[in-house]
């Protein structure tokens, strides 16, 4: 039973560890998708003026944000 209960909080902590955390970008309206291979990029026009943001984000916030849409509301929604 000891053997079972370490196998799974290893199990656990391999896959706590395999998930993306990439920085957050700036808020605006999402210009264009980019994906490159496994890369997946956002590139965001902010709304308080300055240049369009070119950054990188996992393949979930990739899919769930369409061009047009507000970031980061998009990937919290």
């Amino acid at each position: 039973m000891r053997r079972l209960a370490a196998a799974l909080a290893v199990s656990v902590l391999a896959l706590a560890g395999c998930a993306q955390d990439f920085d957050k970008g700036p808020e605006g309206k999402v210009a264009e998708k980019v994906k490159d291979g496994k890369k997946f990029y956002l590139v965001v026009d902010p709304a308080k003026g300055g240049e369009e943001t070119k950054f990188r984000v996992s393949k979930y916030d990739y899919h769930d944000c369409n061009r047009g849409s507000k970031y980061p509301k998009c990937v919290d929604d």
